[in-house]
Parts: C-alpha cells; sequence; structure tokens
C-alpha cells in the first residue's frame, strides 16, 4: 500500500465516522417532533381539532424537522463520499 491509498482509506474511515456522530443530534430531535406530534394528535382527537387562522400552515416544529432532514441528508452525503474514498483506497492499493 502507498501512501496515497492510506490517505483515502484513514480519511475515508474519519469522514464516515464524523457523519455518523453528527447525524445522532438531528436523528433524535426529529424522534423527539414526531412523539409530540403523536401526542398533539391524541389529545386534538380527544378535544377536538383546533380552527381558525393558526391551524392553517406548517408550524415551529414543522420547520424544524425540515432543518434536521436537511442537516441528515449533508452528513448522509458525507458519509457516502467517505466510504466512497474507502472503497477508492482499496482498489488503488
Amino acid at each position: 500500500m502507498d501512501a496515497f491509498s492510506l490517505v483515502l482509506i484513514a480519511g475515508g474511515i474519519v469522514a464516515v465516522v464524523v457523519a455518523a456522530l453528527q447525524m445522532r443530534g438531528p436523528l433524535a430531535t426529529i424522534r423527539r417532533l414526531d412523539e409530540t406530534q403523536a401526542n398533539i394528535a391524541r389529545y386534538e382527537s380527544w378535544r377536538g381539532k383546533q380552527t381558525g387562522p393558526q391551524a392553517d400552515g406548517p408550524t415551529g416544529a414543522d420547520v424544524m424537522r425540515a432543518q434536521m432532514r436537511q442537516r441528515l441528508i449533508v452528513w448522509g452525503v458525507v458519509a457516502a463520499a467517505g466510504l466512497v474514498s474507502v472503497v477508492v483506497g482499496l482498489l488503488v492499493a
């Protein structure tokens, strides 16, 4: 193995590990928001759905969920690039 393939493999492993660690936060946030949304849906089914101008449109939780999904996509791309780097490093070696 030459130095280039070792750098590719090490860099790919680091990218995958960092991406996995960074994805934990958004996944936990999305899970927490989903649990809260399910609780709200149960409460509204018992109480009756809210009507009026405040009931329309996305909520703050919807916006936050979209932001967390965007972060997951970005870190997923980083993890995929890390995997590609590891494979290329192994093929070069």
